[in-house]
């Protein structure tokens, strides 16, 4: 018969039993006083892991167990002892009442040092308050009761503490919650958790922001009804946020509504959610779970705080400076770039030449242009103007390829966005000095917010990027918001320098949102090959045109080829190329396998000798970041052990990849997670980056624009071949780019931040 005991913990028979987790202990029964019901009534407890989570059970403790008691022979010593043994089917831990506080002050393993004495006499000051006194961790209160030191109290507090947490994260292990989602809530709401959650249990969304796990929850457990006013307010959250992770960050309240379809579903009259959600979304703006901005557009909290922020920096940089912003005087500036041109035998078009002077002139400006342009001739100038001005450079870009290509073409060291905002210290930023962020295009809003966070205002901060090429991945948008901003600084370089002719011309056009007319010759500097996306033969299978004739032509020339395609999934997707292009190319070529414990053989590690790799994370310890590129051109039959400057042994080699800044490294086990085919890359990917020539698949797809084709276009250095869909291409050029689509804030919140400074001043 299954019932319910409170049981005290007086000692500890097996705490993780055969390496499973769960604790096996012993316990007499109590009443909620702490008073024993019977000498006689005591219990062996069996706790699953899944019923403790990570909960210490400690002798001392008070738990409230449910299961059915069986009677368990036991022989000790000799003698046969009957048992009472509970298979638990539920557990919570409970706090002791009264006077039996005592007993786990002084006997619980979590209290070490506090021993009997100091536990009554904790008891004798306080009483029932002990518990207010300990909840509340109040150390001061504590260290007035004899013999109870600073040292003392602080670790009664910290003990507690952990024992109040560790109620907690069960309540929410219960209810079907992680541990680690337990923790987070404790972080923030302490020793309320439970009561918080209690209160709404929507505030999860703000930690898992999972809806359908957090509504079933609510549904199930508290009984929530479907019009409660809190899980509407929940559902304009949810809608908010699902908002944030498409880009946007200050919607209007018909794009919310239209959200909201997806997460409340089809209204009803029994459920006429779209009234009261009316009513819900000014219940939001009552209690700050979002912001209205004067434009009656909502703000998920978290992105209205990053873009007042950024423009609040940009803002500072912008505004008037008595004792003047100008690095140099003009002459001097220009004097340094007709030195610059005499010793690189090169000449500054006007463009580039006000490009230099804007960024010696303020603390914020923009330099603009597409690929070939010059962008990197402007640096290299501008870094003569900041050298002689004595400000030092920090170079960075969004993308481990990036940066490399940024170093290699300046000669001076840049990092990731990521890495400057690791690896910098305040030191580094206490003398004049400036951040270069190239490829801005790609920063999203989080990532700006961090740099402007990190940076004092006197920071020099230049943007470098074309607001025509591919906007960010993440939320929100900064360089297209900045550009045509009145009163931001914005250089826009025209000229092509790095290529012309049809490719050029081909890539402006397309810039400018029209179509143009393409050879369909693939000898041609840039064609379209026209092919359907699929067809089916006489035996009913299909085939993939496009692929096909994509192999084809990367066969014609491999070693200055790069594919790329729009997306990684689909069968012209990069996963399905890599993969024809390797069953193609490399099929009958030596595998590159390595042992498994597991299976008690060599496995496949699907990549093969002669194959192009690209590495999918910044791994700066060993020279590589995300997006570096290599070919995979020895393989260790044997394991070859690795040596560090001292001699010790650091790892195995299982094979070499020769990789594009001309270095031959290892390939360990460890490293095999972060390399991947690279025939074909994302256009993602590539931003950034030049190839001889480019074959880049097209179809028709939500992710396909004018930026992503221009992007693509534009890698290119000799030849670019589209195949596919040329009317999917021509409607996606007609449209206008994603980034139109975006709903942001940060340009209203600038310039209104730019006309109250202009007040103050």
């Amino acid at each position: 018969m299954t019932e319910v005991h409170l049981v005290r913990v007086t000692s500890i028979r097996s705490d993780n039993p055969l390496g499973r987790g769960g604790c096996i202990f012993y316990g007499v029964a109590v009443d909620e006083s702490g008073s024993v019901i019977d000498a006689r009534e005591s219990f062996v407890i069996v706790a699953s892991g899944r019923l403790l989570a990570d909960t210490s059970v400690q002798v001392g403790q008070w738990w409230r167990v449910k299961g059915e008691a069986r009677p368990r022979a036991r022989t000790v010593n000799g003698y046969r002892l009957l048992e009472q043994q509970i298979e638990a089917e539920d557990l919570e831990l409970a706090l002791p009442s009264g006077e039996h506080l005592i007993t786990l002050l002084s006997e619980g393993d979590g209290f070490t040092g506090i021993g009997t004495a100091k536990a009554r006499r904790l008891w004798e000051a306080f009483g029932e308050r002990l518990y207010n006194v300990l909840d509340a961790g109040d150390v001061t209160s504590l260290a007035t009761v004899k013999s109870v030191s600073q040292e003392i109290a602080q670790r009664l507090v910290t003990a507690w503490r952990l024992y109040g947490d560790a109620r907690t994260i069960q309540w929410l292990h219960k209810r079907g919650f992680s541990v680690s989602l337990g923790r987070t809530l404790l972080a923030h709401f302490g020793a309320e958790t439970s009561n918080a959650i209690e209160e709404d249990p929507y505030r999860l969304l703000s930690f898992c922001a999972n809806w359908s796990t957090t509504d079933k929850f609510a549904r199930e457990h508290f009984e929530m009804a479907e019009d409660d006013p809190r899980r509407l307010q929940g559902a304009i959250e949810e809608a908010l946020y699902r908002l944030f992770a498409d880009g946007h960050t200050a919607v209007s309240q018909q794009m919310v509504m239209v959200r909201l379809s997806a997460v409340l579903g089809t209204q009803s009259e029994k459920f006429p959610w779209r009234t009261l959600a009316s009513a819900a979304m000014d219940s939001g703006r009552q209690n700050g779970s979002y912001v209205v901005g004067a434009d009656n557009h909502l703000h998920q909290l978290g992105a209205y705080v990053m873009e007042t922020s950024v423009a609040s920096a940009f803002a500072n940089r912008l505004a008037d400076d008595k004792d003047g912003l100008r690095l140099l005087d003009v002459p001097r500036v220009d004097a340094i770039i007709a030195l610059y041109e005499a010793e690189e035998r090169l000449t500054l078009n006007n463009e580039q030449r006000a490009a230099v002077h804007a960024a010696a002139a303020g603390r914020l400006a923009l330099i603009t242009g597409g690929a070939g342009v010059g962008k990197t001739t402007v640096l290299k100038a501008l870094y003569r103007v900041y050298d002689e001005a004595g400000v030092r450079v920090f170079q960075a870009a969004l993308a481990g390829r990036a940066a490399k290509r940024m170093q290699e073409a300046t000669s001076r060291p840049a990092r990731t966005l990521a890495g400057l905002l690791k690896n910098t210290t305040e030191e580094d930023l206490e003398s004049p000095c400036v951040v270069v962020v190239d490829e801005a295009s790609m920063v999203d809003i989080i990532s700006m917010y961090r740099l402007c966070s990190m940076l004092p205002s006197d920071v020099r901060l230049l943007l470098a990027g074309d607001p025509f090429q591919l906007m960010p991945v993440g939320p929100g948008l900064v360089l297209h918001a900045l550009v045509n901003q009145p009163g931001v600084p914005c250089v826009e370089l025209k000229v092509v320098k790095r290529y012309g002719g049809a490719i050029a011309q081909a890539a402006n056009s397309i810039r400018d949102g029209v179509w143009p007319e393409l050879s369909r010759d693939d000898t041609a500097p840039i064609a379209f090959l026209h092919r359907a996306s699929r067809l089916f033969g006489d035996d009913g299978e299909p085939s993939f045109p496009i692929a096909s004739t994509v192999l084809d032509l990367y066969r014609k020339a491999a070693e200055q080829t790069q594919i790329l395609a729009p997306r990684k999934n689909g069968p012209e997707g990069v996963k399905a190329l890599n993969k024809l292009c390797q069953s193609a190319l490399t099929a009958d070529a030596e595998k590159l396998t390595l042992w498994s414990d597991e299976f008690d053989c060599r496995v496949d590690t699907g990549l093969r000798l002669g194959d192009p790799v690209v590495c999918t994370r910044n791994l700066w310890d060993i020279g590589l970041q995300n997006g570096s590129l290599g070919r995979l051109v020895q393989i260790e039959h044997e394991p070859r052990e690795l040596s560090d400057d001292h001699g010790d042994i650091i790892g195995n080699a299982i094979a070499w990849v020769a990789w594009d800044d001309g270095e031959r490294r290892p390939v360990t086990e460890a490293l095999l997670d972060d390399l991947e085919l690279a025939y074909a890359l994302t256009v993602h990917k590539a931003q950034g980056s030049q190839w001889p020539r480019i074959i880049v698949p097209i179809t028709g797809n939500r992710i396909l624009d004018r930026t992503l084709i221009y992007t693509a276009i534009t890698r290119a250095q000799g030849q670019v071949l589209l195949v596919g869909d040329e009317d999917a291409a021509r409607r996606a050029v007609h449209a206008l780019p994603r980034a139109n689509h975006r709903s942001t804030a940060l340009g209203p919140f600038l310039r209104r931040r730019l006309a109250e400074e202009a007040v103050i001043a």
